[in-house]
This record gives C-alpha cells, sequence and structure tokens, in this order.
C-alpha cells in the first residue's frame, strides 16, 4: 500500500488575526461566535476577531492563565498554572487553579478549584459534563521529566479525581468522536495517546497508533475523528487522519512556538492556531470542520467498535 500523501501549508496559506498579545495559548470559540485566547504572559484574556479588528484584552486573571474551553454552562473554563510556567506582566496574584470566567458579564474570572494541583495546562470538556485536565509536575524534558497527572473535575459535585498519574509533562487534551475516547499529549514524551475512559479510570487504547510529535501541546479533533497537533518546538501543526496517518503539515517557522489550535467560524472551518513567537493567532481554512464544544451529553459507558480507517 502507497504510503498517505502528505500537505505542507505555511503561514502564507493562513490569516494573522492578531499579534503581540504575549504568549498566546487556549484559543476558543463560543457558541455565540466569538473568539478567545489567554495570554501566559501576561495573566489576561483576548478576545480576537476573524474580520480582522484588533485584538481587545478582556480580562486580567492573574498569573499565567494557560489552557482554555467553553463549559457546559456557557462560562470560559481556565486552567491557570500561578505563575509557574514563565513570568508574567500581571500584578494580580493567582495560584494554580481552575478559573471561571462569564464573557457576557463584567465580573472577574474566579477561581473553583486549587487545591492539590501542580500548574494545570489545558483542558477539555467530557460528553459525561466533567471537565478533564492536565496537570504537569513541572515541565523537565528527558530525565528531568517528572510524572504529572490528568484530573477529572464534576462541577456538580463540585469533586475533582486523578485518573491518570503516570503521564510525563501531559499538555493539551482533547475528547474524540466517540465519547469514551481522550487524547492526551505528553509533551515529554512526544507523544499523543488515546485512551479509553470511563468517569474513574482510563486505559491506553493499544487499537490506535501513538502519534509520534515532536513536543505536542495543544490538540484538538474534527468532525471525522482526525487529530489536530501543535508541535511547540518543532515550529509546525500536523494533522493525522483517524487512523493515525501523517496527511498534514502547516509550517508555522522554526522558533515561532505553535501552543495551541481550535476551530472557529460559522461552520467550524476554521483552524485557530496560537503561536507564542510575536503573540500572534493565526487562522487556516480546513476541509473537515471541527467538533463542537461542549461536546454533546452522552454517557460514557463502553469502547465503540474500530471505526473503517482502523478496520
Amino acid at each position: 500500500m502507497a504510503a498517505p500523501s502528505i500537505t505542507t501549508r505555511t503561514v502564507e496559506d493562513g490569516l494573522t488575526l492578531a499579534e503581540n498579545i504575549g504568549f498566546t495559548e487556549g484559543p476558543v470559540w463560543t457558541t455565540d461566535g466569538r473568539l478567545f485566547v489567554t495570554s501566559v504572559s501576561r495573566g489576561a484574556l483576548y478576545e480576537v476577531f476573524l474580520d480582522g479588528r484588533p485584538a481587545v484584552a478582556v480580562a486580567e486573571t492573574g498569573g499565567g492563565p494557560n489552557g482554555m474551553t467553553l463549559g457546559c454552562d456557557g462560562r470560559l473554563w481556565i486552567t491557570q498554572n500561578g505563575g509557574e510556567a514563565m513570568p508574567t506582566r500581571s500584578q494580580l496574584h493567582t495560584t494554580p487553579s481552575i478559573q471561571v470566567w462569564d464573557h457576557h458579564a463584567p465580573a472577574a474570572p474566579r477561581t473553583i478549584l486549587s487545591e492539590n494541583v501542580h500548574a494545570p495546562s489545558d483542558c477539555a470538556f467530557g460528553p459525561d459534563g466533567a471537565l478533564w485536565f492536565t496537570d504537569p509536575n513541572g515541565h523537565g524534558f528527558g530525565d528531568a521529566a517528572l510524572p504529572g497527572r490528568v484530573w477529572r473535575y464534576d462541577p456538580a459535585a463540585n469533586h475533582a479525581t486523578v485518573i491518570l498519574d503516570d503521564v510525563f509533562f501531559p499538555n493539551g487534551i482533547a475528547f474524540g468522536t466517540y465519547p469514551e475516547h481522550l487524547y492526551v499529549a505528553e509533551t515529554a514524551r512526544d507523544r499523543v495517546r488515546r485512551y479509553v475512559v470511563t468517569a474513574s479510570t482510563a486505559t491506553v487504547d493499544h487499537d490506535f497508533p501513538e502519534i509520534i510529535v515532536p513536543t505536542p501541546d495543544g490538540i484538538t479533533v474534527d468532525a471525522r475523528g482526525g487529530l489536530w497537533v501543535a508541535g511547540s518546538k518543532s515550529g509546525t501543526v500536523t494533522y493525522f487522519d483517524p487512523a493515525g496517518r501523517l496527511r498534514e503539515q502547516l509550517a508555522i517557522g522554526k522558533g515561532t512556538m505553535p501552543t495551541s489550535v481550535c476551530f472557529a467560524g460559522a461552520a467550524l472551518d476554521r483552524l485557530i492556531v496560537t503561536v507564542a513567537k510575536g503573540g500572534r493567532v493565526l487562522a487556516f481554512a480546513v476541509d473537515t470542520p471541527g467538533l463542537p464544544t461542549p461536546p454533546a451529553a452522552v454517557p460514557i459507558v463502553s469502547s465503540p467498535a474500530q471505526p473503517e480507517e482502523l478496520q
């Protein structure tokens, strides 16, 4: 069987929506058609516009807001590293935590969970209505890497549980097209793994290949089950089809540090890429739209049959 063809695009094939807004991360498209990103180095959230208007600072979180996602309650949920990852301009002291912010209201972000976490990195709501988030134990590589954790936080019960405690620099996190499929980027091991999860367990899915990417950071899944991965130190964003085969690369540039990805636009057919160098937010057209955020409520009960691409 011939190897699948790989398409390569560059920044010239996309649009620059924003620049010079700090170390950008955590892009989120809301159900009312707004795009927000975090600025880790400024301890702030920005609204970014698809029509090219200048980005606007909309909230100060303090510390280092890292990942972000839209909750079932319509609020933005933020993984706050507390300034552990890098220096911050913000004078607002904030500890490592989970924060929430209502983008419809003038109130400041508030802390929901702060006990026993190290430096939360990224987050995603599951179809079970719980927030799943990664929590690195330091940001070391090689022998300096320490095992971090993946948590499940149930907002209704106000209860957090460690689901995984053996992931080295857990980072990007995303649910797949099946409710029990959870993807986790293990940055210090240069891979993304898929897990089969329940409300209390996560097991490596050996029916799906490990995705090998240098220093994977933020990730997102499209409507077919394809996976986009921001490779921070590689300077590329890569696309893997539902069978885990490399299909496309966005060459952002050496040393640019693409940090995260999400889908935006009315049809979710724009891939948003946050880029640390230059504090940029980029947009690329994609053929396959993204999954909606948050996902529709579906119980996590059992493993599905393999998709056609894996058979």
